[in-house]
């Protein structure tokens, strides 16, 4: 197939869980015979969305990439319709076709979508709260394919998003629970359910901390909206309740500041540990030696991050209101999910005390890693989602 991926953002090494999700799927296409091109914008920040990379193509880990500069936008416009719909007030068609239009869009990059619209048998856009992805598909709407990375928030009830959705061709989503969200909020949909492959390397770590003690890991941005903020209260009240072990610690690594979970008092912590960037070994070190990864959002569409966490054996406590994680968890045996305080705690020291549960549970997410997620299968599931949508 000739398979065009347009994403807002893009380039070697990127942090971002949808981008490398559309990256690492349009490699694997690549490397099989498949011709495969992405189309983005010249933007490497996430926030500020400023042109910062060369307008032309570069080859990105053997596929081709098309960047464009992002075109002006007006933020007096966009920012208080981004603050009311994300705080779930109702605001009218127009002003959602406006805060879409002062969304990232490139009309370059739209103008080439068209010159390109009969090179490719289809295009697949994501994620779907971008100007690039909401207009790019109107394009060319019987070859448009959404990858959506669908969350249970009010900007998913937006009349726009209905729209893209009925308009585009089929979708392409990362799990069964993400399915199951779009198919309840905007009817049937064609396509399946596909996700992202790994591919695991064991690697003889040390560990990250040269003085062991029992932890456990958060990993990812440091922000409300992963709930992170939520996790540190739950854990400082745990620890100074006497609640869970008193050597117990929180380490907190990932983009972003604390200063953005507006938790002054975390700083002043010995049992939090606060890590920014690591390299990727030391990741797996860190995820290797910790007694759970804990994944508290309820915004997932996928989570790499449990993934990556149970190829090193180490079992995940989720949310219990994210679907996504939720579904993760109980479909693989490897690991808990919590609703409130006293669940956390009670999972936390059943993992520190049921060693046999403990053992089950780790070795149950590696295997479902292993199963469901192994590039093979991945690409298989792909096939059949685009012949569902196609057919």
């Amino acid at each position: 197939m000739k398979i065009a991926f347009v994403v807002p953002r893009y380039f070697k090494n990127i942090v971002g869980g949808a981008e490398t999700l559309i990256g690492s799927v349009a490699n694997k296409l690549s490397e099989r015979g498949d011709v495969v091109e992405i189309f983005t914008t010249c933007a490497k920040d996430n926030r500020s969305w400023v042109n910062e990379f060369k307008v032309g193509t570069e080859i990105v880990n053997g596929v081709p990439v098309n960047r464009y500069p992002v075109d002006d936008r007006d933020l007096d416009k966009w920012i208080p319709k981004q603050l009311a719909i994300h705080d779930g007030f109702k605001i009218s068609v127009p002003d959602q076709l406006e805060w879409m239009s002062e969304s990232v869009n490139s009309s370059d990059l739209f103008q080439a979508l068209l010159k390109n619209r009969d090179n490719f048998d289809c295009f697949i856009f994501g994620p779907s709260l971008f100007g690039t992805s909401f207009w790019g598909a109107q394009l060319m709407p019987e070859k448009s394919i959404l990858l959506p990375c669908l969350h249970n928030e009010p900007s998913a009830y937006l009349e726009v998003t209905h729209s893209l959705f009925r308009s585009v061709k089929g979708c392409i989503f990362n799990c069964k629970a993400e399915q199951k969200l779009a198919e309840e909020i905007f009817g049937n949909i064609k396509g399946a359910d596909v996700g992202l492959g790994f591919e695991y390397e064991e690697k003889d770590q040390s560990p990250y901390f040269p003085d062991e003690f029992p932890y456990l890991m958060y990993l990812g941005r440091k922000e409300t909206g992963k709930n992170a903020h939520l996790l540190l209260d739950d854990f400082i009240a745990l620890k100074d309740d006497k609640r869970i072990p008193d050597d117990l610690k929180l380490v907190i690594c990932g983009g972003g500041s604390f200063t953005d979970l507006l938790r002054p008092q975390a700083f002043e912590r010995e049992d939090i540990i606060d890590l920014c960037n690591v390299s990727e070994d030391e990741k797996q070190s860190l995820l290797r030696y910790a007694l759970a990864l804990v994944q508290p959002s309820l915004n997932e569409s996928f989570s790499i991050v449990m993934m990556e966490s149970w190829l090193e054996k180490t079992p995940v406590i989720v949310h219990a209101d994210c679907p996504v994680t939720r579904e993760h968890v109980i479909d693989s045996g490897g690991g808990l999910y919590y609703a409130n305080r006293k669940e956390l705690e009670v999972v936390i020291n059943l993992f520190l005390t049921d060693k046999e549960f403990y053992q089950k549970a780790s070795l149950s997410g590696k295997e479902y890693v292993e199963k469901e997620y192994s590039w093979g299968a991945v690409l298989n599931r792909f096939d059949i989602a685009i012949q569902k949508i196609f057919t």
